[in-house]
């Protein structure tokens, strides 16, 4: 992230949320300027969601964490490329960056045959929680490559000062293959009739390929636990955790949200800031894929709402 002056044009300050990509953590949803009251004053701030499940809150004059963050040593690379170095971490990381260590290996799934096709593809795998770098052998990573948070960005209730943020819940098997001797059209045949749908990086210059998928059942649901997506709401007070309730049930109270449910349903659901017992609930022609921005807005003297506008194709 970075602010630049608007008269000059120069960099006001700059503030790194990764500090060696491997995970395709790029933030790819747009940050929210708030203002918060800090010991009885108001300070311009800026929230930054991210792939990575963090929600950065910054001074928006300094670029200084308004809450703490700290630098983690990560797990180190153990192949001959770049890897694995301290990263940025915020203490209201969201749950999905802690999961993989209380499912573990086990393998979840409908079906007993589900169960055993997770079980098989997640043994092997390394994960030594949240920055394991991708390997040889393949990587469990969870936040995986579409968040965490996603590409909806961030809904704020400025009056209470609540934060709320769509976050997937979701992991990914990433692997590179050593490219001397890798003959693509051959795996991509074997990957099709297997019903593998990997997507490739041939990252040019290096000795690698890359290919990844997310994890996921012969039903094609995640072989992950339920709920796969969720609503998190943070306290912009303290930094802590108000509610986290799945997308497709819920929340009262002052502001509301509208946001899209996970597949296999369509629709809006209207949501409280506050606490969570849902408002309302309403189906939409359109699927709405949930990867959209929540956004608040005043209704009447006293009632916040937020809205989640995206559809996506129309169902077949």
């Amino acid at each position: 992230m970075s602010h630049s002056t608007r008269s000059t044009g120069n960099v006001a300050w700059a503030f790194q949320t990764v500090h060696h990509d491997l995970w395709d953590y790029d933030n790819a949803s747009p940050p929210v300027f708030v203002t918060l009251t800090r010991d009885g004053a108001r300070v311009p701030a800026v929230l930054q969601a991210t792939k990575s499940g963090m929600l950065f809150v910054l001074n928006g004059d300094t670029g200084r964490p308004i809450f703490p963050v700290e630098e983690r040593a990560v797990p180190a690379s153990n192949h001959s490329t770049r890897g694995g170095g301290s990263c940025a971490a915020v203490h209201h990381r969201d749950a999905a960056a802690e999961s993989a260590s209380v499912w573990g290996r086990r393998g979840l799934g409908i079906s007993d045959a589900d169960r055993i096709a997770c079980r098989t593809a997640i043994e092997g795998l390394r994960n030594e929680g949240i920055f394991t770098p991708p390997s040889v052998q393949g990587t469990l990573v969870l936040p995986s490559n579409i968040g965490g948070a996603h590409w909806g960005g961030v809904a704020v209730d400025p009056m209470r000062q609540i934060a709320v943020v769509p976050v997937n819940r979701i992991a990914a098997v990433v692997q590179l293959i050593p490219r001397e001797g890798f003959d693509f059209e051959k795996t991509r045949a074997a990957e099709q009739r297997l019903g593998e749908d990997y997507e490739y990086n041939f990252m040019r210059g290096t000795p690698y390929i890359m290919r990844r998928r997310m994890l996921l059942s012969p039903s094609k649901l995640p072989c992950t636990p339920p709920p796969f997506g969720t609503l998190v709401a943070i306290d912009l007070k303290t930094g802590g955790r108000l509610w986290d309730v799945p997308l497709g049930s819920m929340a009262l109270c002052w502001a509301a949200i509208f946001a899209g449910k996970v597949q296999p349903e369509w629709g809006h659901r209207i949501l409280a800031a506050r606490s969570p017992p849902q408002l309302a609930s309403s189906s939409l022609a359109r699927r709405s894929t949930g990867d959209c921005t929540p956004l608040t807005l005043k209704v009447g003297v006293n009632f916040g709402a937020a809205f989640c506008p995206k559809a996506a194709r129309r169902r077949r």
